[in-house]
């Protein structure tokens, strides 16, 4: 690549910073001013790669989903096995909770009620396929016999996404008085004892 970034480069340079400034701010505090100073240009050097503030949002939401599907990719490669997969990415996610990183919440800001629609409803999508990944992780453990026969993998996944959303919203509220390694451990011995052979 050149001394000066290309477009490709520098528009993921500047979808990943308002990724990060939309987990400081949420999506209504997000200005292209300031995106344009964490990535050190002018506001009208921001205009020369997306259209406005919303391109700016659905960019960071591309990315935003590539981390999310990469968590669930990663953690069913790594694990030794699907049930390992889904508590090691259920402690990622607290991680990144811990971190204030921008992944969980971007879930809760971007949907919240009375927002952009189209914002809304890629991510819902997002979330769908989030969902979807975690759906096959569950099979994957029905195979091997680690999962119940009898556990609906649909459901089993909607009932492991909503083990981590009460935790962003209680670590958004009470900060570091939330202990969330307590939370995951807790939700995560219930969510293994619903789904697994005992």
């Amino acid at each position: 690549m050149s001394q000066r970034m290309n477009t490709e480069a520098r528009r993921e340079q500047m979808a990943r910073a308002a990724l990060d400034l939309l987990a400081e701010r949420g999506s209504e505090g997000f200005n292209i001013a300031d995106l344009a100073e964490s990535v050190g240009l002018v506001p009208s050097a921001v205009y020369r790669h997306f259209e406005g503030r919303e391109d700016v949002l659905d960019a960071a939401l591309d990315v935003f989903r590539d981390r999310v599907y990469r968590l669930v990719d990663a953690a069913r490669n790594e694990a030794e096995n699907p049930l390992m997969a889904l508590e090691l990415l259920l402690t990622r996610h607290a991680k990144l909770i811990e971190s204030g990183g921008a992944v969980p919440y971007i879930m809760a800001s971007m949907n919240a009620p009375g927002g952009h629609a189209a914002r809304r409803s890629k991510t819902e999508r997002i979330f769908r396929g989030y969902v979807s990944r975690v759906e096959a992780v569950v099979r994957d453990g029905q195979v091997s016999g680690q999962v119940r026969s009898d556990v609906d993998p649909a459901t089993a996944a909607l009932l492991f996404a909503g083990l981590i959303q009460p935790a962003i919203q209680l670590r958004h509220a009470e900060g570091e008085r939330f202990d969330i390694s307590a939370h995951v451990a807790r939700v995560w011995d219930l969510f293994r004892r619903a789904v697994g052979h005992d």
